[in-house]
């Protein structure tokens, strides 16, 4: 199994699971609360992943799974941090939740590094761009065949934060179309030709490669990368063929990487190596924690999980074991209080108060 290059970032403090051979779960039932609606990428993660991990779990408890969808997934997360008991049997798969937390915005009502991370997704994302834009190169993005329109999620959205951060850094000129309830809005309105731009995930972009470039309409264009240990933008190994954004900057607009867009941009594809977080109450106890810690890791590096779940999705994943991730998030919350023009631009440009 290839080794989690975000496990890399916090090697150096790696821990040692306490002994927690006591704790079990048999005939009991462990409830996924997914902050997403049915079928979306957030609720696939937990609905693949939920059957392997139960396995692991001493007791091989019964999973169910509840939608508890809104507020960019601050509802689940607020659920998670105020409602649920810490008692093992609550996990919420949440997406950017860090971000969300660290800039409080509207209806927040947690600390991202208070929940306790049972492990993690890393994600990275892709630009759709149609092909009638007659892109070849970044470059292109400055002289268009048509106006470039963004579809966008709207207020509150890390995602779409991103690629405006990405398009105003290169000095591109594009109308913001904002009201698509999901990602798979964003994407129709690409073959609707409502928009000539769109985010995906990665893993949603390499499932429905096939049928994206059969339907001929548009495709990938740039990757968002990933923030490596030594603090450098890396491709995402699914995707070598495409740039990162942060290629793009620095061939075009090599003095943004000094700029407050820039760290703001950093921050969020930074969050991104949590992306897909399976967290517990912020009180959950420590040997609850480590086993359930110990099942997840047992099952995403299991050889058989990972078959199963690429022959499923169509794509590989990229496990962050949950002391590292919960290492990360500090690291990003410490980055965030330290800079605040990090605070400062994000909520100016996902229009948060």
């Amino acid at each position: 199994m290839k080794a989690s290059h975000l496990a890399i970032v916090c090697s150096a403090l790696a821990f040692a699971a306490p002994a927690a051979a006591q704790t079990s779960f048999e005939g009991k039932t462990i409830r996924f609360v997914i902050a997403s609606t049915p079928s979306g990428p957030t609720d696939m993660m937990g609905r693949v992943f939920g059957p392997h991990i139960a396995k692991h779990i001493p007791g091989k408890p019964a999973i169910v799974y509840e939608n508890r969808p809104g507020a960019v997934g601050v509802i689940a997360a607020n659920y998670i941090a105020n409602v649920a008991k810490p008692d093992g049997l609550t996990v919420g798969v949440l997406l950017g939740m860090v971000t969300s937390g660290l800039m409080r915005i509207e209806g927040v009502q947690y600390e991202p590094a208070t929940l306790r991370m049972v492990g993690a997704i890393s994600a990275t994302q892709v630009l759709l761009a149609r092909n009638d834009l007659g892109l070849k190169t970044a470059a292109d993005l400055l002289k268009p065949a048509k106006p470039l329109v963004l579809a966008s999620l709207g207020t509150g959205s890390t995602t779409d934060a991103a690629n405006r951060l990405f398009l105003d850094m290169i000095g591109a000129n594009y109308r913001y179309v904002t009201g698509y309830p999901g990602q798979a809005e964003t994407i129709l309105a690409l073959s609707r030709d409502e928009a000539n731009l769109a985010n995906a995930s990665h893993s949603t972009y390499l499932t429905r490669r096939e049928s994206i470039r059969a339907e001929g309409l548009y495709d990938a264009f740039l990757q968002r990368g990933e923030l490596t240990a030594d603090g450098a933008f890396r491709r995402n190994p699914q995707l070598p063929e495409y740039p990162t954004m942060v290629e793009a900057i620095t061939q075009l607009k090599p003095d943004a990487l000094k700029s407050a867009d820039f760290a703001a941009y950093r921050s969020v594809v930074g969050s991104m190596a949590v992306h897909y977080s399976f967290v517990l109450p912020p009180k959950t106890p420590n040997e609850t924690v480590e086993v359930l810690r110990k099942a997840m890791a047992d099952a995403l590096n299991d050889p058989d999980t990972r078959k199963s779940v690429v022959d499923m999705i169509k794509s590989d994943y990229d496990f962050v074991p949950g002391g590292d991730g919960e290492r990360i998030v500090k690291a990003l919350e410490k980055d965030y209080n330290a800079d605040p023009r990090i605070g400062v631009r994000l909520k100016e440009i996902m229009a948060v108060k």
